[in-house]
C-alpha cells in the first residue's frame, strides 16, 4: 500500500502542530547505519530515521558485510531495516558487490512497498537508483558529509609506485560518482556550513537546493555524571593530581592521533601532570601503540580500544577534557556534542567544521593548529593555567541542550521533503 494515499484523521496534537497529516513512505540508503557501524555518519542516519519514522513508514537499505546480520529486522518497533550482503572492503569484488546486491534489494522494495521519497546517505548504492526507470518519478534526496574521494585518498596516502596511480583512478572514479549523484539529488542535505561549501565547490551543486540540517545528541544517554567527575576518576582508578584528556576515534590517518601523541612526546608538562585516554580501533592501532611504547609513554597514554556505549558516555563523563585533533576532513564531529552533553569541554584543531561548533561556546577551546607543536602548546596551556579553562559540566551541556536535537532535525528534514512529495497540496503551518 502507498502510505502517501492515507490521510491520517484524528491525528494527535504533538503531530498536527508539526503540519504533517500525511503519512510518507521514506526509502533510506546508507552504506553504514548504526547500530551496525560505529562513526558519526551513521548515527545521522540512525536517529533522522528515527526521528521520521514517528510519523513516516521508514525502510532502511544498508550493508550486511559478510553477512553477519539478519538480511530483515524492525528496528525500535518502526524502521525497516533491509540489509544486502557485501564481502569486506578490501575484497576486489566489493564495489561490483555493493551495486549488484543492492540493486536486487531495490528491486524486492519496489514490488512490495514503493517509496514517495529516496534519500541516499552515500553515493555508491544510489548509483542504481538513479539509473533504475523504476525510480525515474520518485523524488530523491542526498545526505553529503565528506568527500568520498578526498577520505579514501588520505587512507592510502601511504601508498607509493603503480599502486598510487591506482588509487588515484579509484578516487576520481568515487568523485564523478558522488558528483552525479549529488548533482542529480532535487535537495542536498549537510550538517555543518563546512560541509555546505564542500558540496558546492568540489561537485558544482546549486547553492539553492543545499539545506543545512543541524544534528543532536541523545541526552537521556549522554548526561552528566550522577557523582560528579572526582568520584567517577576513582571509580575507574586513575591518579589524582593529573588532569584526564580523552579522544574516541576511529584510528585512521586522517583522525591525527599521531600528531596528539606527538604532543605528549614533546612535552614534559603533559608527561608529568596530564594522561590520555586513546578509545577506538582501526588500521593504525598497532602504528601508534609503537608511538607509545617508543616514547616511553605507556605510564601516560592508555590505548582502550573499541568500546561500548555505555563505557564510552562513562569516559566522557569521567575525563576533564576532550581532545580532537582532527587533521582532515571533520564534517561535523558528533563526540563534541556527546562529550559536551556529560559536561566535559573539547578541545579541537581549526579543521572542518570544529571551529564553528567550538567558537560560540569559547574561541580558547580551538588550537592554532591540527600539528603536534600546535596540540602541545593548548594542552599544555589548559595543564599550567586551569582557572582560565574551567567550564562547569552544567555550562558545556547547557550550550548542547540549547542549540542540537534530533528532533529539529527531522522536523527541517520533512518541511524540505513535504513540497517534493506533495508539490501541489503540501500543508503550510
Amino acid at each position: 500500500m502507498r502510505w502517501s494515499k492515507v490521510i491520517w484523521s484524528g491525528i494527535p496534537d504533538k503531530l498536527s502542530k508539526r503540519g504533517v497529516a500525511r503519512l510518507v513512505n521514506i526509502l533510506f540508503v546508507a552504506d553504514v547505519f548504526f547500530p551496525d557501524s560505529v562513526g558519526g555518519a551513521g548515527r545521522v542516519a540512525y536517529h533522522l530515521a528515527r526521528e521520521l519514522s514517528w510519523r513516516h513508514d521508514v525502510h532502511m537499505v544498508t550493508r550486511n558485510p559478510n553477512r553477519r546480520l539478519a538480511p530483515y529486522e524492525i528496528l525500535n518497533n518502526a524502521i525497516h531495516v533491509h540489509r544486502f550482503p557485501v564481502p569486506t572492503v578490501s575484497h576486489p569484488g566489493f564495489l561490483f558487490s555493493e551495486v549488484r546486491h543492492s540493486d536486487e534489494l531495490f528491486r524486492t522494495i519496489w514490488q512490495t512497498s514503493p517509496p514517495d521519497l529516496v534519500c541516499a546517505h552515500q553515493s555508491l548504492p544510489a548509483i542504481t537508483l538513479r539509473f533504475s526507470p523504476r525510480f525515474r518519478g520518485t523524488p530523491f534526496v542526498y545526505c553529503f558529509y565528506s568527500p568520498w574521494h578526498e577520505e579514501y585518498l588520505i587512507k592510502t596516502s601511504n601508498v607509493v609506485g603503480i599502486r598510487r596511480v591506482l588509487h588515484r583512478c579509484v578516487a576520481s572514479l568515487m568523485k564523478a560518482i558522488e558528483g552525479w549523484v549529488a548533482r542529480h539529488a532535487q535537495k542536498i542535505f549537510v550538517i555543518s556550513r563546512y560541509s555546505r561549501e564542500q558540496v558546492i565547490n568540489t561537485h558544482r551543486c546549486p547553492a539553492r537546493r543545499v539545506v543545512l540540517l543541524s544534528p543532536g545528541v541523545d541526552l537521556d544517554a549522554f548526561c552528566l555524571p550522577a557523582e560528579g567527575k572526582e568520584a567517577m576518576q576513582s571509580d575507574f582508578g586513575w591518579p589524582g593530581g593529573k588532569l584526564v584528556f580523552l579522544t574516541a576515534r576511529n584510528l585512521v590517518p586522517r583522525m591525527g592521533l599521531e600528531n596528539l601523541i606527538a604532543a605528549f612526546a614533546e612535552s614534559s608538562v603533559l608527561r608529568r601532570q596530564a594522561m590520555l585516554m586513546i578509545a577506538g580501533d582501526g588500521p593504525l592501532r598497532d602504528r601508534l601503540t609503537r608511538m607509545i611504547q617508543a616514547s616511553g609513554l605507556e605510564s601516560t597514554i592508555h590505548m582502550r580500544g573499541r568500546v561500548s556505549d555505555d563505557l564510552l558516555i562513562k569516559l566522557y563523563q569521567g575525563s576533564d577534557f576532550f581532545v580532537l585533533p582532527t587533521r582532515a576532513l571533520e564534517g561535523f564531529g558528533l563526540v563534541i556534542l556527546e562529550a559536551m552533553a556529560c559536561g566535559t569541554p573539547v578541545i579541537g584543531t581549526p579543521v572542518g567544521a570544529i571551529p564553528d561548533i567550538l567558537t560560540p561556546f569559547d574561541p580558547r577551546l580551538v588550537c592554532e593548529g591540527f600539528r603536534g607543536r600546535h596540540l602541545r602548546r593548548k594542552l599544555e596551556s589548559v595543564v599550567t593555567t586551569p582557572a582560565v579553562y574551567r567550564f562547569p559540566p552544567e555550562q558545556c551541556r547547557r550550550f548542547v541542550v540549547d542549540r542540537y536535537s534530533w528532533s529539529e532535525m527531522g522536523r527541517a528534514f520533512e518541511a524540505a521533503m513535504t513540497p517534493l512529495v506533495h508539490p501541489a497540496a503540501h500543508l503550510r503551518v
